[in-house]
């Protein structure tokens, strides 16, 4: 069952109200993109060096940064992974060296990040070897915090790169955001390797199951909607449609049978 959908037992039988889980999820994005927008704010008044914040401009200059950082991890690498992509080869190798010295990796992967075919089978690999991973629907941000005391956040970027980055040292707000990780995180869903592989009739698609874990949570259709960019009455469309092929008649009954058959 995915982490923090527990509560499911007791939600409503009619999904009449939305979970505090869920209502927790949302905030928990919406704090996200405002302390994004804070941060770039902040960094835009701040010289090119020094302080609390240092901006980093060009691609392979954030490239750089985000390497130089992993490499200088000594306990703990928490990590946001989406599009747009530097060149994961170097990244990919330099984890697998150190998740063998000790050094803890928590990735939460976006899940239009894992669309790519190379990253599942490299995510699956590095998972192997220790990797914490989890896949959150939308992702507000890219964001790597390392030993809770450095973090590389993106400031801008266009379809292929990271044009510029922010690193943000010991500060209130780097607190905020390991606070806000720690949110995402405890909300996500785990990996797994067949995370975009599950095919036939009888399996539900990815967009399924997680409107069913929202739905086992007892999330209303409007929440169901903000969260996955429908309007209400497409999330209630899809939910109706969704009670009807599991053949049970309320939704949390339909929660309740995507948890037996395995579909959670």
């Amino acid at each position: 069952m995915l982490p923090g959908y527990t509560e499911a037992l007791d939600a409503q039988p009619d999904g009449s109200r939305t979970d505090g889980v869920t209502e927790r999820a949302v905030q928990a994005q919406v704090e996200a993109r405002e302390a994004v927008a804070s941060v770039a704010k902040a960094a835009k008044s701040q010289s090119g060096t020094g302080g609390v914040l240092q901006v980093v401009h060009g691609a392979k200059r954030v490239g750089w940064a985000a390497y130089e950082l992993q490499r200088n991890a000594t306990q703990l690498v928490q990590g946001v992974a989406k599009p747009p992509y530097i060149t994961t080869g170097p990244l990919d190798s330099l984890e697998s060296r150190k998740l063998a010295e000790g050094v803890e990796f928590q990735v939460l992967y976006d899940r239009s990040a894992l669309a790519r075919p190379p990253q599942l089978e490299i995510t699956s690999k590095l998972v192997a070897l220790g990797e914490q991973a989890r896949v959150i629907h939308v992702a507000p941000t890219k964001l790597i915090v390392v030993d809770n005391e450095i973090a590389l956040l993106p400031l801008t970027a266009s379809e292929q790169s990271v044009e510029s980055a922010v690193v943000i040292r010991s500060s209130a707000m780097l607190a905020a955001l390991a606070r806000i990780f720690e949110d995402l995180w405890r909300f996500a869903a785990p990996f797994t390797a067949d995370q975009d592989l599950m095919i036939g009739d009888n399996q539900p698609s990815e967009e399924e199951r997680w409107i069913l874990s929202l739905l086992a949570s007892g999330a209303t259709d409007d929440t169901i909607g903000r969260l996955m960019g429908f309007s209400a009455r497409t999330a209630h469309r899809r939910v109706r449609e969704l009670i009807a092929r599991l053949g049970v008649e309320t939704r949390f009954q339909a929660g309740m049978q995507a948890v037996k058959l395995g579909w959670l």
